[in-house]
């Protein structure tokens, strides 16, 4: 349940960060991993080499050290809390600015391709990330990957319990970035982001600047998905080219989006449920198969794929908008707005009517 719990509000984090870009101003990021993946890597990248620096530790940039540098980081980290704290909090920063970076330089794109087009670079530069940091050694040591400092050694004594703080830290980020979210869709701005992509030259004859609207939702949500890279790398402390990889971190959080609905903050919780729901359940089967030794006369990798597809046709039948299709979103609540009629009508009913002049009369 506690690893159900962390893979979830992982994919939630993402997915509300997808339909914040697609669902509501029309973006359609593919690359979606190359964000998540560039704060993930680069902030467990330099908390290792940062750990390093202070500790005064000898060979630090030959990472094949790193099996007995990265214990000895653990435990200084484990007896000083606050130095643990800080560096927690320098690699969410690091992630959040560097996803911001690269959100701001994939914006110039966004600006000048259609969206076809657009959504396959966004996807083919994902995938050089990927090929880079396999090919640059000082990132994660090329294919061998890299063992990253325990910034949470100082709040657990068994391994069970550190799983349980990990989930309840990213339950505090799911929950704050989903009120986030909701918050956005209720103002003027998420009427405008929906203005955006339903009629882009309705709202530029609005006097609404098209261009910094989809500038300045691609740079929040590749924010966002970096401080997701960075919890994500938090609950596995360790990172490699494959850490992050397209299926999981692109392909996924559309299908929670789809299955959902778009433009609905509460269908992509109910999305991530169901997807990260048969997914469990069929990892879950699959260990106890092979602990068992129970023989099952189907490839339980290729199941898990099948599912989703499966569950995805029936939604897409059934309810083609998602599981929670999208509604007008009323900036006011319905209290305020009733007053607000009320008020109105009983000033136009006192408003006197003004009497016709003699002249006209006699016109």
């Amino acid at each position: 349940m506690i690893d159900f719990g962390v893979i979830l509000c992982v994919y939630l984090i993402v997915s509300f960060t997808v339909n914040l870009e697609f669902g509501y101003t029309g973006v359609p990021n593919f690359g979606k991993v190359l964000f998540v993946a560039v704060g993930g890597l680069t902030a467990g990248s330099l908390s290792y080499y940062l750990m390093g620096y202070l500790l005064r530790i000898p060979n630090l940039s030959n990472l094949d050290f790193q099996f007995v540098n990265t214990p000895e980081m653990s435990k200084a980290l484990a007896t000083q809390p606050l130095l643990a704290l800080g560096l927690f909090m320098f690699m969410l920063v690091v992630g959040a600015l560097v996803g911001a970076v690269f959100g701001f330089l994939a914006s110039y794109p966004a600006i000048r391709l259609r969206e076809d087009y657009l959504g396959m670079l966004l996807l083919a530069a994902g995938e050089f990330l990927r090929v880079f940091v396999q090919s640059y050694y000082p990132i994660t040591g090329g294919t061998q990957g890299l063992d990253l400092p325990d910034v949470l050694a100082s709040t657990y004594t068994t391994q069970e319990l550190r799983q349980v703080v990990v989930l309840c830290i990213l339950i505090v980020f799911t929950v704050g970035i989903f009120f986030y979210m909701e918050r956005v869709a209720r103002s003027p701005l998420g009427r405008t982001l929906r203005a955006v992509r339903d009629n882009e030259i309705a709202s530029n004859a609005l006097g609404k600047n098209n261009v910094a609207i989809r500038r300045n939702v691609l740079i929040v949500g590749s924010a966002i998905s970096g401080i997701a890279g960075v919890l994500y790398i938090i609950y596995s402390p360790y990172i490699s080219p494959t850490t992050f990889l397209r299926t999981e971190f692109t392909f996924y959080p559309f299908v929670i989006v789809i299955l959902g609905g778009a433009a609905n903050n509460y269908g992509i919780v109910a999305g991530g449920f169901a997807l990260v729901g048969i997914t469990d359940v069929i990892d879950q089967y699959r260990t106890y198969a092979l602990l068992h030794s129970i023989s099952v006369p189907i490839d339980l990798n290729a199941v898990e794929p099948i599912a989703i597809g499966v569950l995805l046709i029936v939604v897409l039948l059934v309810r083609p908008r998602g599981l929670v299709s999208e509604k007008p979103t009323l900036t006011l609540k319905k209290t305020d707005l009733m007053k607000l009629m009320e008020s109105t009508t009983k000033l136009a009913e006192n408003k006197k009517i003004p009497k016709k002049t003699e002249e006209k009369e006699e016109r």
